[in-house]
């Protein structure tokens, strides 16, 4: 039999689990032309709540046209104008004659600039185009042409934007924030749905740089309820025929901290095990199993860090506060404060830790257990 468990895909409908106050406001905000940011770690459920948001609006017969647009790929402005242009004709034409036609009445620029399109689904510039400038006129069009197309559809353009802190790897990285801060902030009929799998680094574009001040509301993720999800657990498990207790589907919860990505793992990796009830040994051998899945990707996470970054990983797992402290550092190697500020910025530069609220947090909850259980031995 299938496994009730999705996790190699973004969830909707009967899997979409929990979220449910994060859905609301999701759909609210869009439905009344408010704008959306959420910078959650990768597989934290972004892509569901959009989607599942999304579904709900056109259940609703909200009228709105998406336009997704990922940006991991993208290393300039000017890749990025041609991307954003091509999907938005993408999303906007019904057919290749439309989308031509479409394409020389609002933006006939993509030739004359990007060179004539290649015969693929979405046209691509090569390295060698991408190092030149766009003017600047250019630039603001493109930008605008979401507004162009709202008033000519007579509808709501959403601009779901994935995996938007790589504009920071751009040359002129501020500049085309400055840019896309300027042209957007004027628009009226469009709405902007950003979202982006670096945390600290879309904290440095949204918190410490405040680009987009004010421009939109963030949605945070929290880890799952644990009693939806443990229900959802017991649940799939008796669509097969097969049990999980209470109890054990609480330890799988614990295991995972509520994290969506790794619990739906969790859970199928143990319902194939299971052939009846779910035991004590399964679920072990189960937990085993999903550390062992991923412990390569933290073997290389963690040979990339210096003794220092690991030590001062170890003194967040102990719940140090004063780390700048003379016990401390003394306890842990660091050398000075000026020393512990260099690890700081090191470990959130790398995606490892971030800071909310004055308390240091691991992003991702199965490494951390990696680090507490494999790596210290603890």
């Amino acid at each position: 039999m299938d496994s009730p468990f999705t996790y190699n895909k973004f969830v909707t409908g009967s899997d979409f689990v929990g979220r449910q106050s994060e859905l609301n406001l999701l759909v609210n905000l869009v439905r009344q032309r408010q704008h959306v940011v959420i910078y959650e770690t990768p597989k934290s459920g972004k892509k569901s709540l959009v989607q599942q948001g999304l579904i709900t609006l056109r259940k609703e017969a909200y009228n709105y046209t998406v336009c997704n647009i990922n940006l991991f790929n993208v290393r300039t402005k000017r890749h990025l104008l041609q991307k954003l242009c091509n999907l938005l004709l993408d999303a906007f034409a019904t057919s290749p004659e439309e989308r031509e036609q479409l394409r020389d009445e609002i933006c006939p620029e993509l030739k004359t600039i990007f060179g004539q399109e290649k015969e693929k689904q979405h046209d691509h510039s090569s390295p060698e185009i991408d190092t030149a400038p766009v003017p600047d006129n250019i630039t603001e069009k493109f930008l605008n042409l979401p507004e162009l197309l709202a008033e000519r559809y007579s509808t709501n353009p959403v601009i779901y934007i994935e995996e938007f802190q790589e504009v920071l790897l751009h040359d002129d990285s501020y500049e085309t924030l400055k840019i896309l801060e300027k042209i957007w902030k004027q628009q009226q009929r469009t709405t902007y749905i950003i979202t982006g799998s670096f945390v600290n680094s879309m904290k440095e574009i949204f918190e410490e740089k405040k680009f987009f001040y004010n421009f939109a509301e963030r949605i945070k993720l929290l880890p799952l309820d644990e009693k939806q999800l443990t229900d959802f657990m017991i649940r799939n498990y008796l669509k097969a025929g097969r049990v999980v207790s209470k109890e054990l589907a609480v330890q799988m919860y614990n295991f995972t901290e509520g994290h969506p990505w790794y619990s739906q793992q969790l859970g199928d990796i143990s319902f194939a095990l299971t052939r009846g009830y779910l035991t004590e040994q399964i679920y072990r051998q189960s937990c085993s199993s999903l550390m062992e899945l991923h412990s390569y990707r933290f073997q290389l996470i963690t040979s990339r860090l210096s003794r220092f970054q690991i030590n001062f990983l170890k003194a967040i797992m102990d719940d140090v506060t004063q780390l700048s402290a003379l016990d401390t550092m003394t306890q842990y190697g660091f050398n000075s404060s000026a020393n512990v500020k260099r690890l700081k910025d090191a470990v959130q530069k790398k995606e490892i830790l971030t800071e909310e609220r004055g308390k240091w947090e691991f992003l991702d909850p199965l490494f951390k257990t990696w680090l507490r259980t494999v790596y210290f031995e603890l």
